[in-house]
C-alpha cells in the first residue's frame, strides 16, 4: 500500500537529541561563567592618622580593556554590591560572573565602599587592579586622600 519506509522511534528520539545538544554548545559559545576569588587588604602606609576600617558596603565593577579605534577603552563588563559583615581585614570576596557575553582577555576590578549606598563625593574605601580571572586576587584598597 505505501511504499515510503517506517521511522522507528529511536531514530527519532537520536535526531532530536542530536538537535539539543547542538543548540545548548552553540548557546554557549558566547557565554562566561566563572567565579572570581579574591580579598581585599588595607594599604599598608605607615603615615595614616586614623584606623582604616571596613564600611558596611563593597561594590565591585568589573571592566573589559578593549581596543577600539586605536585607542585603549574600559567597557564596564559586570558590577556586584554586597553588605559586608566583617569588621577587619582581609576580606575575602567571591564574585559569580555569569555574563552571555565572552570572557574577557583583561580586565580591571574596581572596589568602592561606603556604610551607605547611593552617591559618593568621596569613597571612604577605594581600590583597583588588572585581573586574571583564572587566580585568587589580592586587591589592595586605600582610604581617601583628603
Amino acid at each position: 500500500m505505501n511504499n515510503m519506509p517506517r521511522v522507528s522511534a529511536a531514530a527519532i528520539f537520536a535526531l532530536a537529541a542530536a538537535c539539543v545538544v547542538t543548540l545548548i554548545s552553540t548557546a554557549a559559545l558566547g557565554a562566561c561563567k566563572t567565579t572570581l576569588y579574591g580579598e581585599l587588604v588595607p594599604d599598608d602606609n605607615p603615615k595614616r592618622f586614623f584606623p582604616f576600617v571596613p564600611p558596611k558596603w563593597l561594590s565591585f565593577g568589573l571592566d573589559e580593556i578593549v581596543q577600539e579605534n586605536g585607542y585603549t577603552v574600559e567597557k564596564s563588563f559586570q558590577s556586584f554590591v554586597f553588605q559586608n559583615a566583617k569588621t577587619t581585614f582581609p576580606i575575602p570576596f567571591a564574585l559569580n560572573i555569569d555574563s552571555p557575553k565572552d570572557c574577557p582577555k583583561e580586565l580591571n576590578l574596581y572596589v568602592t565602599g561606603s556604610d551607605r549606598l547611593g552617591f559618593h563625593y568621596e569613597y571612604p574605601l577605594n581600590g583597583w587592579r588588572k585581573i586574571n580571572l583564572e587566580k585568587f586576587e589580592s586587591i589592595r584598597v586605600f582610604p581617601p586622600s583628603f
